[in-house]
């Protein structure tokens, strides 16, 4: 249900209240009184977060509600709580006080050096504008203090049928959905003398604007400019055609600061331009911005500047628009062909927007054949223009931003040195960009194929084993889950364990060199271009236990992302530039990580749970330095060195004759040397006994409370279980103790289960923000919900909602191919048998309250728990 209002119309004494009042849907309505209907809804499946929330922005609200079809009950039960949520809330004066609480720790959770600095960079951004002054978390003091009258009237006033949409999608019977909608929303009465609507400007600005900000919390130098433009919506068939040259626009210039960013000493270490909406309804903008090194705020600043005068003055080359509009006609053709797969969540989002701010939302079949009859039509001179048309170097409507750590090695360039930056771009002499690109194949020649030593059949699983004759394991699962999709991953035993102290840190980023280094005889941006028009993604990894590959590509690229894997194994490429260039964006990220309260509290959190372990500390400046690029190399060349460890996985669209010769191609012909590797336990281990600290970091009044539970359990699919159920029940009754009858949070975050590797143990995190002054009244609720547990185990309601939502998630994972991915690669990694995974939904409706209670008095024991606090440092 989409709301076409805002914190724009918020009164000055509502401040934050749209949002306020977007929290109370959740907190009582005519037909589901108090938290009636989160319990309702959790009961069939649809959980708190991911399936049932809100936002609020400047212009709207936004309710999302994701239910199951299967009955038609349920679904009737979906419409009552749209229709509560449009003109039935309660405003339960208890209710309202309880979720005061949580919206103030909402904007709590916001507070720090990046908000600090919003508010000094917002209002000049959007001068002399209402979205200046109606940030939707709204004030401090309107919040804790708003009459409960003053909360009711924004819905009284902007709640109204004339304002709201409801939209549909899934599986469904259109004329029975229909019937529900008019059934349940024709009757609300319209608004008499209804508030008028308003469209809110933000203003020109003659003469350049400059906003700076620094703050000693913040991590990283970031420079940007905003140009506002007019709103451009596409109302006909001409617009649309000229939104397809901005799409070309948009990949080509951001294609050119990538290759900047790769550079040995790059200007930024990561940077987008890019012409679109704004972040207000009545403007589009053109836009760039670049994180930087703190002592390289001028330089940044001038090639971010500098780039777009060189596409002002030179334009793009024909082979840039050749490439992008391959890929451009490539990513619609995938989504044309998976028009039938498209998830519902996805088609909402172009209706609200369609609704909210007439944007077209035109079938895929449409969109499809428009591309196909019009791409090819832009023109270069078309393209070229648009730069003219958006960039200037007057200063008109331009708002150049620098955001910055407070420390007296950065120096923030005064505004006469930014104008002057401004002004002198359009006096250099710039070189037009050169387009180096090649029409090599990524492999000249077809490696000789290996063989296929055995094969054999999971029936039940429809899945194919392989095992080559050089000892590759292959695992192939055919699906038709998605119809331009194959997900694969390959790994075997290893990983940084085998690594000395010396050289982990090499270790540590070996594969990302690479990665950068590109492939064979190519660099990373000419191979690049080379896969422009394909849909295909390889990356090699190596964690502490493992060396793998991730990946993906479409069922027609499959080959190119085989060709990609072999020569990962046969040609990797060192390359002095981009280890260079890594090395100097790691630097850029890491040099003032420190500095955010945040960091070094997880920081604190890493160490302590790894026994201080040399391997476990965090990343910094100084151990950066001790990456050396010919010992990451070799340590890559190592680990990948025998291909015959490795066991490989496919799930997708694919015949799984037509892949095998691929396969004998590929990997059949990689060089085998027969040895069996495995890990080496480095004696990382959790913790014995009780933990407590505090970490005193951050001068906002925001705490963090992260309670973790350890010890050692048994690795096998029941505890898996287990402990999933648990996570379950944690989050629904710490989430009811502490955010809905206290208001002492806005979340509770519970996560972990069981480990394998290198040794049978488990951890369980509970963690949630909240004020300072409620850190222990929330943790002892924390701790007596976990007594409450361990006494009486589990109710018959909370059982249903375990299970319900066991069901649903099986429902929906068994559809997936990253769910078949995940599943296969687990079983054989940990040489379980793979029909296991048919067994989990069983598993699931099998768990009982006394076997949840057990596990809940065995792994969450207070002699074994580490408890870690962050407190403002005043």
């Amino acid at each position: 249900m989409a709301v076409n209002a805002g914190s724009t119309y918020e009164n000055d004494d509502q401040q934050g209240l749209a949002h306020f009042c977007e929290h109370m849907a959740f907190n009582g309505t005519e037909n589901f009184k108090k938290n009636d209907l989160v319990n309702y809804l959790e009961s069939v499946g649809t959980k708190f977060g991911p399936h049932l929330n809100a936002y609020t922005s400047f212009d709207e609200t936004v309710y999302m509600l994701q239910l199951p079809t299967d009955s038609e009950k349920i679904l009737a039960k979906g419409f009552q709580v749209l229709e509560d949520w449009a003109h039935n809330l309660s405003f339960d004066d208890q209710e309202i006080e309880k979720e005061r609480g949580v919206v103030i720790s909402e904007r709590r959770n916001g507070l720090g050096a990046s908000e600090r600095m919003n508010q000094k960079i917002w209002p000049i951004l959007f001068k002399d504008s209402r979205y200046a002054v109606r940030l939707p978390i709204g004030k401090l003091d309107v919040l804790e203090k708003c009459k409960h009258e003053t909360l009711k009237q924004f819905y009284l006033d902007w709640y109204r049928p004339d304002l709201m949409a409801v939209i549909a999608v899934g599986d469904f019977d259109m004329d029975k959905v229909e019937k529900l909608i008019r059934d349940h929303f024709t009757a609300i009465p319209s608004k008499q003398n209804p508030r008028p609507t308003q469209k809110f400007e933000v203003p020109d600005n003659n003469e350049l604007l400059i906003a700076k900000a620094t703050d000693k919390e913040y991590p990283y130098t970031v420079i940007g400019f905003d140009i506002k433009l007019p709103r451009e919506k596409p109302l006909n068939q001409q617009d649309l055609r000229k939104q397809l040259g901005y799409e070309l626009y948009n990949s080509m210039i951001g294609e050119r600061v990538n290759e900047l960013i790769q550079q040995a000493d790059p200007p930024f270490t990561y940077a987008s331009i890019n012409y679109g909406s704004s972040y207000v309804r009545t403007r589009s903008q053109y836009t760039g911005f670049a994180i930087v090194k703190e002592t390289g705020i001028e330089r940044g600043l001038t090639a971010l500047l500098e780039e777009n005068e060189r596409v002002k003055r030179f334009g793009f080359t024909e082979s840039e628009l050749k490439r992008e509009k391959l890929s451009l006609m490539r990513n619609i053709e995938k989504q044309y062909n998976e028009r039938d797969k498209t998830e519902s969540r996805n088609l909402v989002n172009d209706f609200v927007d369609n609704f909210l701010t007439n944007e077209p939302a035109p079938s895929i079949e449409f969109v499809y054949e428009f591309y196909k009859k019009y791409l090819d039509t832009v023109t270069l001179d078309e393209i070229n223009a648009l730069a003219k048309k958006w960039y200037s170097n007057d200063g008109k409507n331009m708002v150049i931003t620098v955001q910055a750590p407070e420390k007296p090695e950065v120096i923030i360039p005064s505004d006469e040195k930014i104008k002057s930056i401004l002004q002198d771009i359009s006096k250099k002499d710039l070189k037009p960009y050169e387009d180096k690109a090649t029409d090599k194949p990524l492999m000249a020649v077809k490696p000789q194929p290996g063989k296929i030593a055995t094969e054999r059949k999971i029936g039940e699983l429809n899945v194919t084993e392989l095992v080559l004759t050089n000892g590759i394991k292959v695992i192939l699962k055919p699906t038709d889950f998605k119809n331009d999709e194959i997900l694969f991953s390959a790994s075997a035993l290893g990983g940084t364990s085998l690594v000395s102290d010396k050289d982990y840190s090499s270790a540590l980023l070996a594969a990302s060199l690479v990665d950068e280094g590109g492939l064979a005889e190519f660099d990373n941006i000419t191979l690049l271009k080379m896969l422009s028009g394909k849909i295909v993604s390889v990356s090699p990894a190596i964690s502490e236990l493992t060396e793998s590959f991730n990946g993906n590509c479409s069922p027609v690229d499959v080959e190119t992302a085989l060709q990609l894997i072999n020569l990962y194994f046969t040609s990797p490429r060192k390359d002095p530039t981009a280890f260079a260039s890594l090395m100097e964006r790691y630097k850029s990220f890491i040099e003032n990580r420190k500095s955010d309260p945040a960091t070094a509290f997880n920081d604190t959190i890493q160490v302590t749970m790894a026994q201080y372990n040399n391997r476990k500390r965090p990343f910094t400046i100084d151990q950066l330095k001790e990456v050396d690029l010919d010992k990451a190399f070799e340590i890559y060349k190592e680990r990948f060195s025998d291909p015959g460890d490795f066991s490989f996985y496919f799930v997708g669209n694919f015949k799984v004759d037509e892949l095998k010769p691929m396969i004998e191609t590929y990997l059949g012909s990689l060089p085998a040397k027969g040895k069996k590797e495995t890990w080496k336990d480095n004696n990382e281990r959790y913790p014995k006994g009780v933990i407590q600290k505090t970490v005193k970091r951050g001068i906002e009044p925001k705490s963090t409370v992260h309670i973790e539970y350890t010890g050692d359990a048994e690795y096998n699919m029941k505890n898996r279980m287990l402990f999933n159920a648990l996570n379950k029940l944690l989050n629904i009754k710490l989430r009811e103790a502490i955010r809905e009858d206290k208001g002492g949070t806005y979340g509770v975050s519970v996560y972990g289960g069981v480990n394998h590797y290198p040794v049978q143990d488990y951890s369980v995190v509970i963690s949630f923000n909240c004020d300072p002054k409620n850190v222990s009244d929330l943790t002892k609720t924390a701790y007596e919900v976990l007594d409450k547990i361990k006494k009486d185990g589990v109710d018959e309601k909370d059982m249903v909602k375990i299970k319900e939502t066991f069901r649903r998630e099986f429902e929906v994972n068994f559809k997936e191919n990253r769910y078949w991915l995940s599943s296969l690669s687990i079983r054989y990694f940990d040489n379980e048998n793979p029909l296991t995974i048919l067994d989990a939904p069983k598993m699931a409706e099998a768990l009982t309250s006394e076997e949840i209670k057990k596990a809940a008095i065995q792994y969450l024991n207070p002699k074994n728990c580490a408890k870690f606090i962050l407190m403002p440092e005043k």
